[in-house]
């Protein structure tokens, strides 16, 4: 989605786009992929030996939930026919039963862990680093709601008078998109949520979930050079790229800032003879 959105619309064997619709559904799919990409970090940091057993089925567990709330976003639209004509059923049918496939084997990663419930009254994070994570989760979350609930105006906000462009069917297709990356960044949150409240005010678990979010958060940051280049070349408006950068670049700073200076020792291997 990312680096290779032209191949991977040949693999979904989606209709074409052209011209500006294609630049802007280019644009779509990197941002879900970025999404994708911060997720699989999380993923990464919890499924290392040294991270908590607890934290990592919280997170098996979080993944079941995400990849059936996708399951059901899409599959929704496969059952009652509402596709955009861009996107060919047969493919996205069988994304949702790989889905499904996926949330099944997290859930039984989960049941092998023991089951460990998350406490819910602790889904906010708690304890050192706390507060920068938090910082993180909401600036994340004005982006996500705005793009899952209510993609169209928020589109408009940022580009404003471009989807009136399009034909019916490519601005379809990149709304959904957008929604749907919407929803990637609620599930990262909610990800974020569950983990963190397997072991409230866990320094550790805090720690490798802030080191992956700020990751995450630099691939976010490259998307507005992105935006950049795609405003200059298009000549596309964009009056709300600059706050949006001020308060990404804001949020990662400080959260950037806090995990250097959280006092660890990285332990030391022992000499061999």
């Amino acid at each position: 989605m990312c680096f290779f959105p032209s191949a991977m619309m040949d693999g979904y064997k989606m209709l074409k786009f052209s011209g500006e619709s294609q630049t802007m559904m280019f644009f779509a799919m990197g941002l879900m992929g970025v999404q994708v990409m911060q997720w699989m970090l999380v993923c990464a940091t919890m499924q290392t030996p040294a991270a908590s057993d607890k934290a990592a089925a919280a997170c098996a567990l979080a993944n079941a939930a995400s990849w059936l709330v996708f399951a059901v976003a899409d599959g929704s639209k496969v059952i009652t026919d509402t596709l955009p004509p861009n996107f060919p059923k047969e493919p996205i049918a069988a994304n949702c039963v790989l889905f499904l496939l996926l949330a099944s084997m997290n859930v039984n990663a989960w049941i092998a862990a023991g089951m460990p419930v998350p406490e819910i009254k602790s889904l906010v994070p708690t304890g050192p680093l706390a507060t920068p994570m938090l910082v993180l989760m909401a600036n994340l979350a004005g982006f996500g709601v705005g793009c899952a609930f209510f993609t169209e105006p928020f589109v408009e906000q940022f580009v404003p008078g471009l989807l009136g462009k399009f034909a019916a069917g490519p601005k379809a297709a990149i709304l959904m998109m957008i929604g749907n990356a919407g929803l990637m960044m609620l599930v990262n949150i909610l990800t974020a949520a569950l983990v963190c409240a397997a072991e409230p005010g866990s320094a550790d678990t805090n720690y490798r979930m802030l080191r992956a979010w700020v990751y995450g958060m630099f691939f976010y940051m490259g998307k507005f050079a992105d935006e950049a280049v795609t405003a200059s070349c298009t000549g596309w408006p964009a009056p709300a790229r600059l706050p949006s950068f001020v308060t990404c670049f804001a949020s990662l700073f400080f959260a950037g800032t806090s995990l250097g200076n959280y006092p660890i020792t990285v332990a030391k291997k022992p000499k061999t003879a």
